[in-house]
């Protein structure tokens, strides 16, 4: 199932690219490009490439900040999974402890009274 989602997300991404290189190779007449105290007369296509590669930049980052969050989710979920099932081990104990001495305690008072 997940391979199958992968070669959606290849497939979806290589159409886009073939869409984006078609539009910056339509759109090759320089602009002017305004930087703070400078201007430039740019081709549009490099514009328009750089505008992509700072936006997959920007998505890859968000990316690998979202990777290292949830990997940090997912030990802190382990070890609070891990001190939840050591809990119910000594519950489990205490109980299976605590009802044997309870009835050992009605045996003792029943022959006591006799």
């Amino acid at each position: 199932m997940k391979e199958n989602k992968i070669q959606w997300q290849v497939i979806v991404g290589i159409i886009i690219a073939l869409v984006i290189a078609i539009f910056a190779v339509i759109n090759v007449d320089p602009v002017e490009v305004n930087f703070l105290f400078v201007q430039a007369d740019w081709p549009l296509i490099l514009i328009v490439l750089g505008s992509v590669l700072c936006g997959c930049l920007i998505i890859f980052f968000l990316n690998i900040a979202k990777s290292r969050n949830m990997k940090k989710k997912l030990k802190q979920l382990t070890t609070e999974k891990s001190e939840l099932e050591r809990q119910l081990a000594a519950a489990k104990a205490m109980k299976t402890h605590s009802s044997k001495v309870e009835t050992r305690q009605p045996e003792n008072t029943e022959n006591v009274t006799k």
